[in-house]
């Protein structure tokens, strides 16, 4: 306050004050420039490398990549394709797909590239800044880990086409793509003010982000305000009231889920589904950073929600949360951890749990998911010999064709989530449960730059329960004693029962085509299958005149009811109509299921309603 007699001189004051003001202002934004400075050359001076994916000649299935290296301060720089796909374990070697790999200078001068490995080239750069990269890749196969170029689409996953620069991980990309007439575009990479143009922060997210090009459906829908897409091709494949129901059923699934971490995080989402062709034998499905890719035959909403509840919650369970040994991804060979039991059989436990949370599965269903991860792991021989961890670590061995000898961890981790859920919630009083555990390692490991440990897992459960979990470790993770399934499924009011069924054995492998039609593609050497004259490609008809077209549902109840005798086949094979007869061949196998206890107590009660929350 400036008293009245002093007016003029507090006008001085303030005149005074405001012009040192303006001078100290006009001072620190001359600061602030300065200082930015040197972080926009560096931006500007960053290594970056900006691609251009075309098609180059569709009928030979070829891709033109282009990749514009820019600001090389390095004398020496080495590129290097992967040699795998995170989420599939097998060795691809992409390289063997490639065509015409040449690298030029500024000005166009040929540079001549030294393969260092496999495929790794090294490029003598000095007194190089910026070289064109370009090559054909031929994209002839429609998989989860693979590229196609078929007559009305094109796609790829990242992990073909785009290479690593050593020491530039970070670096950031831009993606440009130059398509057919009349083709549309839909990609997992960061969109950006040119609809053919995308982004991608870091060679991470680069090659993680599948991108569909052609002709398709695309239906949008909205989950916490973030846009989700729903790819369906061929175009017409999934009719439009059956995927908004299946939009619906996707959005209660990713709320399920993202409550259990607290937060979805993504800008978007993308559900790519192929439906069955003629010309693909593709599938399964694979999880990515913001997406997912499933293969499937044409179906209804309710048979796809349970591949798309597990691969949803992949986009936290492995794609962040993740084991150490992958921690950063080793992209040129095998990345071996003993904790693929969690990433996978967690996930399998969890899309299972999310269904019923969403309301889409009841508790009788769920239970049903229990009782047979229980049957998958006690019916295999192989359980009395390989742990989880060793399942796990030993995937690399055979993850997409047959193993001589062994036990999957995908059943056996969604077993051991059962157990550790129901054990945490009993050891808390309900105040935990295996989704505390979840949200402690994606808080405490991946939030903060890093991969998890067995010991880390165990240290979150412990601190949690006041108890010490090694020794369940050591028994049923590490070892490979038979879990007191009624002691813990107990602690909720059930018990598990065994019987003993016999099933049919099916001696061949089928696919089903765009129309619904079963055709065999392999048939067992010396089963009764082969023996009845049954071959690869023959077109399945019926068994004792029950369709098998467009279902094997009745038709392997038929073969149930028929084991160890004969059964009329029908199928087409080049055109013409055959019928044989087929021995069903039997196995005996064991089978659980939970059942409920006599007068459960409250404790019992209490337990039951936290680990089935939400389900009722």
């Amino acid at each position: 306050m400036v008293p009245a007699n002093n007016l003029s001189n507090g006008v001085e004051i303030i005149s005074m004050t405001q012009s040192r003001l303006s001078r100290t202002l006009a001072q620190l934004a001359l600061f602030i420039a300065l200082a930015a400075a040197p972080a926009a050359l560096a931006q500007k001076n960053q290594f970056r490398i900006d691609y251009t994916i075309a098609i180059a000649n569709q009928e030979q299935q070829l891709f033109h990549v282009t990749a514009d290296v820019q600001n090389i301060h390095e004398d020496q720089l080495q590129l290097q394709l992967p040699t795998w796909a995170p989420g599939w374990y097998t060795i691809e070697n992409y390289a063997k797909n490639m065509l015409r790999f040449s690298v030029t200078d500024a000005k166009g001068a040929r540079l001549q590239p030294l393969m260092t490995r496999k495929q790794t080239w090294r490029i003598d750069t000095r007194g190089v800044d910026r070289i064109k990269v370009e090559f054909d890749y031929r994209a002839d196969i429609l998989a989860l880990n693979q590229a196609k170029i078929a007559k009305d689409y094109a796609f790829f996953t990242g992990i073909e086409l785009f290479l690593m620069a050593e020491g530039h991980r970070e670096s950031p990309s831009t993606v440009r793509f130059e398509l057919p007439a009349g083709w549309k575009i839909i990609s997992a990479l960061k969109e950006t003010n040119d609809p053919n143009t995308f982004s991608a922060a870091d060679y991470d997210a680069l090659v993680d982000a599948p991108t569909e090009m052609g002709q398709f459906d695309l239906l949008k829908f909205e989950v916490a305000g973030k846009p989700h897409y729903l790819v369906a091709t061929p175009a017409g494949a999934l009719a439009k009231d059956k995927a908004e129901r299946f939009s619906d059923m996707l959005r209660k699934v990713a709320i399920a889920e993202g409550a259990i971490f607290g937060e979805i995080p993504y800008e978007k989402y993308v559900h790519f589904y192929f439906f069955a062709r003629p010309e693909s034998n593709a599938g399964g499905a694979l999880e990515h950073l913001n997406a997912f890719v499933a293969f499937a035959p044409a179906g209804e909403p309710d048979y796809l929600i349970g591949t798309a509840a597990h691969e949803f919650f992949h986009l936290w369970n492995v794609k962040r949360l993740r084991p150490a040994e992958m921690w950063p991804y080793d992209y040129s060979r095998e990345n071996e951890t003993p904790l693929l039991w969690v990433s996978e059989g967690f996930t399998n436990y969890y899309g299972n749990l999310a269904l019923l949370r969403a309301g889409l599965h009841n508790r009788e269903q769920f239970l049903q998911a229990a009782a047979q991860a229980i049957t998958g792991v006690e019916s295999n021989p192989a359980r009395h010999y390989i742990s989880p961890a060793n399942s796990s670590t030993s995937t690399w061995l055979g993850y997409d064709t047959p193993v001589a000898f062994g036990i999957s961890y995908y059943t056996q981790g969604q077993n051991l989530g059962a157990l550790l859920d129901l054990s945490i919630i009993q050891d808390t009083a309900g105040a935990a449960g295996l989704d505390e555990v979840m949200r402690a390692l994606y808080n405490e490991r991946y939030k903060r730059g890093k991969g998890f440990t067995t010991e880390e897992m165990i240290a979150v459960i412990n601190r949690l329960t006041k108890r010490d979990y090694h020794d369940f470790y050591k028994r049923y993770v590490w070892g490979v004693d038979v879990p007191p399934y009624d002691e813990i499924f107990g602690y909720a009011g059930y018990k598990s029962e065994k019987t003993s069924q016999s099933s049919p054995r099916l001696d061949f492998e089928v696919t089903v085509d765009a129309d619904g039609d079963v055709q065999l593609t392999r048939v067992r050497p010396g089963s009764t299958a082969a023996a009845a004259g049954l071959q690869a490609g023959d077109v399945l008809l019926s068994f004792d005149g029950v369709e098998v077209r467009r279902g094997f549902g009745a038709a392997y109840a038929v073969l149930t009811q028929k084991i160890s005798k004969p059964v009329k086949v029908a199928f087409k094979r080049d055109g013409i109509d055959k019928t044989v007869e087929m021995l069903v061949a039997g196995d005996e196998q064991s089978a659980y299921r939970l059942v409920e206890a006599k007068n459960p107590s409250p404790q019992q009660m209490k337990v039951r309603d936290r680990w089935l929350m939400a389900g009722k």
